[in-house]
């Protein structure tokens, strides 16, 4: 990369509406801003398509990506590894994509990106039922391990030395939310 690219990072803890916000982002500015997909070991979710919400690897090419130098940033969670492959951006757009703290971390380290983080908060009751209502059949039990370790993860983001970087927290409790949240994020960026 030979010169800064811009990357909106949103992160909140499970079911705090991140996706929901990063769509209606897109919906809203389809021309200034590009989506990030990343890249996961992690089978899917129920609905998820490759190639729309990760690209779903194996191990083998996962690690294939990170060895070729192929990675902005990677990281592991749950026994499962996630990334942004550096072909996933592009650098006459805003781009905007879902990390997680570890993520961020990497992004920080990174001074061809000017970094932009939103964390989105909601109250606890309200991430639990989006988790339960998202699935015709979910396994709460996955929910309730992600929830309560999220609880551990999110405070690395406290500790982060944003520098230069942009942090805000937003809060997404409600459907208004989404579109005052969409226009705030696109407001810092733009």
């Amino acid at each position: 990369m030979n010169r800064k690219i811009t990357v909106v990072a949103i992160c909140g803890k499970a079911g705090a509406g991140k996706d929901t916000l990063l769509q209606r982002i897109m919906r809203l500015y389809p021309n200034d801003f590009h989506e990030i997909i990343s890249c996961t070991t992690r089978p899917p979710r129920e609905g998820e398509i490759d190639g729309i919400n990760y690209y779903f690897l194996t191990v083998e090419e996962f690690t294939e990506k990170l060895l070729n130098g192929e990675m902005l940033e990677a990281t592991e969670f749950n026994g499962w590894h996630y990334g942004t492959a550096l072909g996933s951006l592009f650098p006459k757009k805003v781009n905007i994509g879902v990390f997680n703290p570890a993520g961020i971390a990497c992004l920080l380290e990174n001074d061809n990106i000017d970094l932009h983080v939103f964390e989105i908060e909601a109250t606890p009751k309200t991430r639990l039922l989006r988790q339960l209502n998202r699935e015709s059949n979910p396994d709460v039990r996955e929910i309730l391990r992600r929830y309560y370790t999220d609880e551990e993860d999110f405070k690395e983001l406290d500790e982060l030395d944003f520098g230069t970087s942009s942090f805000d927290r937003v809060w997404n409790e409600q459907e208004h939310d989404l579109d005052a949240n969409a226009k705030w994020i696109a407001s810092w960026t733009l």
